[in-house]
């Protein structure tokens, strides 16, 4: 079997150790790279791979993103060829949840505001509420797959009621409910025809005020100006970025007390490359034993399966 990594990061660890015998890797990053040979294509996010490609695809079984979204990858185009797609949401899930959670805390608690007083050489613990900091309260999770289900867990664990929706849920809480009660809102759905600004500037607007939003799975999800816009007029409490509807992207824009931004930095550890190696490797070896391969999209509990259990608090 022969695999292609069809671009990387500088990040990500170049060699795969341990792969069966019989599997040899690939490594190319230009458009003339040997897709022909490629049984097992590995690819980034800002590798497109869509019909165009099929005719060069001829052996390909199976197309692995190395990243948890796939709005990148033609789902149907490949599945009506004849190629499975799969993802790789667990090497990055930790550390997104980390991200999220540590933006809604650093936005509820008024960190910004507080660091920029801070800043300016003031001791104002006598005016603490003004700046309005409060516990979680209750959390919108918009998405609740790999990623989102585990942001679920963890802010219940501190005690925050969940409200969760996601179309694949038997149960899910209603959108506009969501955003009449949510203090804080976080993002964690894939980009699909559907999804495509979610949240634009109405569903915005309709969001309960003071709350907070977080978007740390795809910029096209928000509108992110709008949701500036919302922040600097005080009708949102606080927004928290790492995805942007076009990047890379100047972010001076969005320095704000109240506004934290990050460059699509919230997936990113230091075992990042190893995990996304073990993930290929992974999905090698099923392959080759033509069993499951692992987070195959589709498959149960994947976008694309039908229903699963309920996640309303």
């Amino acid at each position: 079997m022969r695999v292609l990594r069809w671009g990387r990061a500088e990040y990500e660890r170049p060699g795969i150790t341990g792969l069966p015998e019989g599997v040899t890797v690939m490594e190319a990053e230009g458009p003339d790279a040997p897709l022909e040979e490629a049984e097992l294509l590995a690819v980034p996010s800002i590798r497109p791979i869509g019909a165009a490609l099929l005719p060069r695809l001829r052996r390909c079984r199976l197309v692995l993103t190395t990243t948890s979204g796939f709005d990148h990858v033609d789902v149907p185009a490949l599945r009506a060829a004849g190629i499975r797609v799969a993802r790789l949401p667990l090497a990055r899930r930790d550390a997104v949840v980390e991200t999220t959670l540590g933006m809604l805390l650093a936005l509820n608690r008024r960190f910004g505001p507080m660091a920029a007083g801070a800043a300016s050489g003031a001791w104002e613990r006598d005016r603490l509420p003004a700046y309005g900091a409060r516990m979680l309260g209750t959390v919108g999770v918009v998405g609740v797959g790999v990623i989102g289900s585990r942001m679920v867990e963890v802010l219940g664990a501190l005690g925050a009621e969940v409200l969760a929706h996601d179309p694949r849920l038997t149960e899910s809480v209603p959108l506009d409910e969501i955003c009449a009660r949510a203090d804080a809102v976080t993002l964690h759905c894939e980009l699909t025809p559907e999804t495509r600004g979610l949240f634009d500037a109405a569903r915005l607007a309709s969001l309960k005020p003071g709350a907070v939003i977080v978007n740390t799975a795809r910029g096209k999800l928000l509108d992110a100006q709008a949701a500036l816009a919302a922040v600097e007029a005080g009708r949102l409490g606080g927004l928290g970025c790492d995805v942007f509807p076009s990047e890379p992207l100047d972010l001076r824009p969005f320095l704000h007390p109240r506004v934290i931004v990050t460059p699509h930095a919230a997936g990113w550890h230091p075992g990042l490359g190893a995990a996304i190696a073990d993930g290929i490797r992974a999905a090698a070896e099923a392959l080759l034993a033509d069993a499951p391969v692992p987070f195959e999209v589709g498959s149960a509990g994947e976008p694309g399966a039908p229903p699963a259990a309920t996640h309303r608090a």
